[in-house]
């Protein structure tokens, strides 16, 4: 029998492709490292680079200019003359020590004709070996996460979820003003789409040493079955309306490694589907010390009247509003809580702020809006967007049925982030989420439940069944989660064997 979540997964399969290959073509402003014609083309030279390596200006017959001269500087010292290939015009220079992130490497150039010419070109971050670094417009996240409520502690889930990333040029640029059409993080106007899939929450935890990886995350899912995972599928999606496009965002950071940091307007909904009433029902012994506080709060008796039932084999008595029925032939040891059936998905929706930060390396001057053509240019051949998916933190204010009892109603505010760890190339992330009603605090009574020791079926006759309504209540989720498209790229693609 085919899966129920399996008719939703198909299509979102389908989409998640779509996203992917419409994405696959943004690539940063990038280009050569000649930025006019009379000076030499140097290669970007990397952290740990031993050679400095380039071309010179040829002539009409493809040969170097007479009397060409290449001469290299660091950090205003110079090094030495570069060897010229007098055939094809490259040029090499070995450098000791080799090159750090951040030093001023400085190329001075002249012939017979020309004297002088110079190009001065920051070392940029060490090149990721490929396959090891996360999309900058798709993230497929895995791993676990601690969620809770304002009135219960802290419970594992493994979860999978993807957010995909795709600007929207099309609209025209009186919709949505934007830049260049070749560079995407110019666009104002995007559209992002965050599916997710996750398990019934566990009261079993993993050590945080074991999570060192994206491999050792994912190790969790896969000992679970798809059965056990796809317990919860939630579909969101968006617009999202930049008030200062990425590639002109509040730059930040030091020597090679920068970051831009941009606030957008987003709006939104989606749906979650309804845990299994079944599979998520809570089972608590059942002891005289339960029956006694129902003894001291008789409303509770209105409120749980299965329970008061089953309690009546341990002390609690009749009472003017409350009947004991006949003594059962089996004494019921244990209590199972269940949500009702649903008929409709659990649905929200919102709007408010986002916070994106996008990573570049390399020589970033601060990008100004009435920078000439040239100048952004020349910006995009020393300046380069990371391959890592942005960093988001988001403000939205809206209604969500898992918060307000499964009834759209009140305001809910919903903070949520989500940011790579450093040193990880984006491939480790922390994430948080808390959702927040709009509303004052209202007190009840706790009722204190022990757990059972062992899960016992729903159609024993020492289970007593009581149904309970949806809550009402604050929660919140906090976890880690390792990218698993580095993964999939060194599956697919592996690097050679000497890296």
């Amino acid at each position: 029998m085919t899966h129920p979540l399996s008719r939703i997964l198909r299509p979102l399969i389908f989409v998640c492709t779509l996203f992917t290959l419409s994405s696959a073509s943004a690539q940063s402003p990038t280009g050569g490292t000649c930025d006019k014609p009379g000076r030499p083309c140097l290669d970007q030279p990397h952290d740990t680079d031993p050679n400095v390596t380039g071309q010179v200006k040829l002539d009409d017959k493809n040969k170097p200019l007479a009397g060409s001269k290449v001469v290299i500087a660091v950090n205003n010292r110079e090094i030495a003359q570069a060897q010229l290939d007098s055939t094809t015009g490259k040029f090499l220079c070995a450098i000791k020590p080799a090159l750090r992130q951040g030093d001023a490497v400085k190329v001075t150039y002249s012939n017979s004709v020309d004297s002088g010419a110079t190009l001065e070109v920051s070392v940029a971050a060490q090149d990721v070996t490929p396959g090891t670094s996360s999309s900058l417009y798709t993230l497929a996240l895995a791993g676990i996460n601690a969620t809770g409520s304002s009135t219960s502690g802290a419970t594992q889930q493994y979860f999978a979820s993807f957010d995909l990333l795709s600007p929207l040029p099309w609209l025209g640029s009186k919709a949505c003003p934007q830049g260049e059409a070749t560079y995407p993080l110019a666009q104002k106007c995007w559209v992002w789409l965050n599916p997710r899939i996750a398990s019934v929450p566990a009261t079993s935890s993993a050590a945080i040493s074991s999570l060192s990886s994206p491999a050792s995350l994912s190790s969790g899912i896969s000992g679970q079955t798809i059965g056990q995972i796809t317990q919860s599928f939630e579909f969101q999606a968006g617009l999202e309306f930049y008030l200062k496009a990425p590639w002109n965002g509040r730059q930040f950071g030091w020597k090679g490694s920068w970051a831009r940091t941009t606030v957008s307007l987003i709006m939104g909904g989606g749906s979650v589907t309804p845990f299994s009433p079944i599979g998520t029902a809570s089972e608590f012994g059942l002891n005289g010390n339960l029956a006694q506080q129902f003894v001291q709060n008789p409303k509770l008796e209105t409120q749980f009247p299965q329970l008061a039932a089953a309690l009546c084999s341990y002390g609690l008595a009749s009472t003017a509003t409350f009947t004991c029925p006949a003594t059962p032939t089996t004494k019921p040891a244990s209590v199972a809580f269940t949500f009702p059936n649903r008929t409709r998905f659990y649905r929200d929706y919102f709007a408010g702020f986002r916070l994106r930060t996008f990573y570049f390396k390399g020589d970033c001057p601060y990008p100004k809006k009435d920078d000439s053509d040239e100048q952004k240019a020349s910006a995009g051949k020393t300046c380069k967007v990371e391959n890592t998916y942005p960093g988001t933190f988001d403000f939205r204010f809206g209604q969500d049925e898992t918060v307000t009892g499964r009834h759209l109603r009140g305001v809910v505010l919903n903070m949520t982030g989500t940011y790579p760890l450093p040193g990880t190339n984006g491939a480790i992330r922390i994430f948080g989420s808390s959702f927040l009603r709009m509303h004052k605090n209202i007190n009840s009574t706790a009722l204190i439940l022990i757990p059972s020791s062992k899960f016992t079926a729903l159609d024993d006759p020492t289970v007593v069944v009581q149904p309970i309504l949806p809550s009402d209540q604050d929660y919140y989720r906090l976890g880690l989660g390792g990218d698993l498209i580095p993964l999939i790229a060194k599956w697919v693609n592996p690097p050679p064997k000497s890296q």
